[in-house]
């Protein structure tokens, strides 16, 4: 079960990567195109608004979901730091994650709810706009299940330390 769990963690954080690439190189063509075309009118580009919003909001979401595949992301740990390798740090520790996973819990339900509703077409393209929003909530639930797995670790570490006793007096 743990080498199926490790298979799909590496292909997912691969999928992320080639994603988030090909996207940064599809917008940055385009938006190199958009600028070309200001300064040689050799064409209309009409559809590339459309184009780098889409590819805006799923790099920015997916991209979130890679760093935080890889506990990469942007946060302020200097109190976690301070109580490392503490009972109480640990505990600090789950509880942080518990509480990040419920705010992610609600953001990845609430934009599915917005997803699902949105019923119109984009004007130019005639694309659904739910492909615009479908990025929010991919992200959350790929960055839910990784919260799982950090408050799952977390509540091993917790265990880990209890079973140690590494904040008796006299424990090394």
């Amino acid at each position: 079960m743990m080498n199926t769990l490790k298979t799909v963690d590496r292909l997912l954080g691969t999928a992320l990567r080639v994603f988030c690439v090909a996207n940064l190189l599809t917008l940055t063509a385009i938006l190199g195109a958009v600028v070309f075309i200001r300064f040689f009118p050799i064409a209309k580009l009409s559809w590339s608004d459309e184009i780098i919003e889409w590819l805006m909001a799923s790099l920015i979401f997916m991209a979130a979901a890679a760093l935080w595949r890889e506990n990469d992301h942007f946060k302020i740990d200097a109190l976690a730091r301070l109580l490392a390798g503490t009972t109480f740090g640990r505990l600090f520790w789950l509880g942080l994650e518990i509480l990040t996973a419920v705010f992610i819990l609600l953001f990845a339900q609430y934009s599915l709810d917005l997803t699902l509703s949105v019923g119109r077409t984009s004007p130019i393209l005639s694309w659904p706009v739910t492909w615009w929003y479908a990025p929010m909530p991919t992200a959350g639930f790929i960055m839910l299940a990784y919260s799982v797995r950090n408050i799952v670790q977390g509540f091993r570490a917790v265990v880990d330390g209890f079973k140690q006793g590494a904040d008796r007096p006299g424990a090394a």
